[in-house]
């Protein structure tokens, strides 16, 4: 290749890698917002799983990504209920409170 087609593949390659970052980051944050709401769930006398919220995201997922978004959501799904011991550590999340503002402050 030559030097400028390097230099782009460069440039893609690091934007790549800043956008696995960020994915890695908002599935963290998912997994613990996730199970934030399953133990209030429970602590309310709910069951901890919500089949049918479940099913919606994964129908989200297959209507945006098609059969693999599927395979997605249901990854994403099996990381918010692995006990806690299996995940790798985060950083604290903020209180629930401070995560839910309306869509028009994002």
């Amino acid at each position: 290749m030559s030097r400028d087609m390097d230099a782009l593949a460069e440039d893609g390659h690091r934007t790549v890698a800043e956008l696995d970052e960020s994915i890695i980051d908002l599935v963290r944050r998912r997994t613990a917002l996730c199970r934030e709401l399953t133990a209030l769930r429970r602590a309310a006398g709910a069951p901890a799983i919500e089949l049918s919220r479940e099913n919606a995201v994964l129908r989200r997922y297959r209507e945006a990504l098609g059969r693999e978004g599927t395979s997605l959501a249901m990854l994403l799904i099996e990381l918010e209920r692995r006990p806690r011991s299996v995940q790798v550590p985060t950083a604290r999340p903020a209180p629930l409170g401070e995560r839910l503002v309306p869509a028009e402050r994002h």
